[in-house]
């Protein structure tokens, strides 16, 4: 039988290891293009976090500790990250967080990245957790991909020296999807160019194609929708969310295409066949998700001829036609609902058992109730933005912002409304109109340094 002492002892060390302080990990000062050359020199993977911008202001402590609250700091994870790899850390609303998230298409915050040491994403994670666990499997995730002969890495530079087989690059383009990282049209055609005709016979190939993304009138997509029996089969049996997230992709992929090579065609297909993802469902969002797209191609050109009267077109018809008073009992209705039901918590992209919070860099969805002001003021914005000073569309625009403040005050809508009665040469009515976003701003707790130098730039007519 054990003495009293020894079962004290026990609990006395069982106390020192769930009490082990935190530990305050080192990250690289450097830019993630130095960090990624000593990487290279010293063969060691590195560790990059894209974290969240700073709490606003207002927010509970309780949402606070679910939206920061890691454990990246614990006694058994921070001594492995620091002595397995090299440490970044970037905000996203920084330029170098804003490269970074270009360069790794990165849509959401926190996520973490675990590079190969010349610079691959073998590993992406998201989402914060105090769970040490979560953090230590990642870790073993990582090890065993990066010790992997068949790793995303060599895959890459496989492909770069030519080697083209079927089953390669079909396994090339699985490596880069499970990581987040883009199938381009070039590498997808390629792929479908080692297939026999008769393989789009089959469900799974077809799919396969579908959720990589085929940008409109490609090869690949040309190919996946030959079988139109088939394709009208895998949009009826797959789940909603399935579908929207592939035609989704298509759409983008398409989008992207088009601006990167100002093809006004291919901009129209891919905006067509965002359209038709609302056939004979609803017209009016079909033609709305069409001019969308437009304007997205447009603005990306910088095509002002163009895109200016399409955009005050499409607020005039798909938003300003709607009375204001409208506009306010359907959000009336819209927060009664919500009040009866409950809150839908942030989507947990990381593991279903994992219990960490992530949150998306996603754009609002237009037209919907409860972001009608928001996207009225960004319509507005946008005008102002376009460096126009043409009165029609500067008049039209301030009617939008005008709006948001009658339905939404908020210090943001009386900074644009100031920078529209700017524009318009109205210098007396676009002080008074600053006076208030600051005056709201305070009611909001918003930092107001930036604010008030609108105001000086307004006085000294130097905005």
């Amino acid at each position: 039988m054990k003495k009293p002492g020894y079962w004290l002892l026990l609990l006395f060390l069982s106390l020192l290891v769930h009490t082990a302080p935190a530990q305050q990990l080192r990250f690289e000062k450097d830019s993630l293009g130095n960090v990624l050359t000593k990487a290279r020199k010293l063969q060691k993977p590195v560790f990059l976090l894209l974290i969240a911008p700073p709490p606003q202001s207002g927010l509970s402590k309780e949402k606070q500790e679910q939206i920061y609250g890691t454990g990246l700091d614990d006694a058994s994870v921070a001594p492995v990250l620091q002595r397995e790899f090299l440490l970044v850390q970037a905000s996203f609303n920084t330029p170098e967080g804003k490269r970074i998230a270009r360069r790794y298409h990165v849509s959401a915050y926190p996520t973490y990245l675990y590079l190969h040491p010349d610079g691959t994403v073998l590993h992406r994670s998201f989402g914060n957790t105090r769970d040490p666990q979560r953090y230590l499997r990642d870790f073993d995730v990582f090890r065993r991909k990066l010790a992997d002969p068949a790793n995303l890495s060599e895959l890459e530079q496989r492909y770069a020296a030519g080697e083209r087989g079927g089953s390669f690059l079909r396994q090339y383009i699985q490596g880069r999807r499970s990581v987040g990282a883009p199938i381009g049209p070039e590498l997808l055609d390629a792929y479908v160019g080692e297939l026999p005709v008769k393989a789009f016979d089959q469900f799974a190939e077809v799919l396969f194609v579908h959720e990589c993304g085929p940008v409109v009138d490609s090869r690949a997509y040309k190919l996946a929708r030959l079988n139109k029996r088939l394709v009208d089969s895998m949009y009826a049996v797959l789940p909603l969310a399935q579908r929207v997230a592939f035609n989704n992709l298509i759409i983008n992929n398409t989008m992207q295409a088009a601006i990167a090579t100002r093809d006004q065609g291919l901009a129209q297909q891919g905006a067509s066949f965002a359209r038709g993802s609302w056939s004979g469902k609803d017209f009016t969002r079909g033609m709305r998700t069409y001019e969308q797209n437009m304007l997205r191609y447009y603005q990306a050109l910088r095509d002002t001829t163009r895109y200016l009267p399409l955009l005050i077109s499409f607020y005039e018809r798909h938003y300003m036609a709607t009375p204001a008073d409208t506009i306010r009992r359907q959000r009336a209705a819209q927060q009664a609902l919500r009040s009866f039901q409950q809150p839908t918590p942030y989507p947990n992209l990381a593991r279903p058992d994992s219990g960490a919070t992530v949150v998306r860099m996603v754009p609002a969805a237009r037209g919907g109730v409860d972001t009608y002001a928001l996207d009225l003021n960004n319509g507005a914005w946008t005008v102002y933005t376009s460096g126009t000073r043409r009165a029609t569309y500067l008049t039209q625009a301030m009617r939008w912002s005008q709006r948001t403040i009658d339905l939404d005050p908020r210090a943001a809508y009386y900074d644009t409304l100031a920078h529209l009665l700017y524009a318009l040469r109205l210098y007396t009515e676009a002080e008074a109109t600053q006076q208030k976003a600051i005056a709201q701003a305070k009611k909001e707790n918003l930092p107001g340094a930036d604010f008030q130098q609108v105001l000086r730039k307004i006085k000294t007519r130097t905005l």
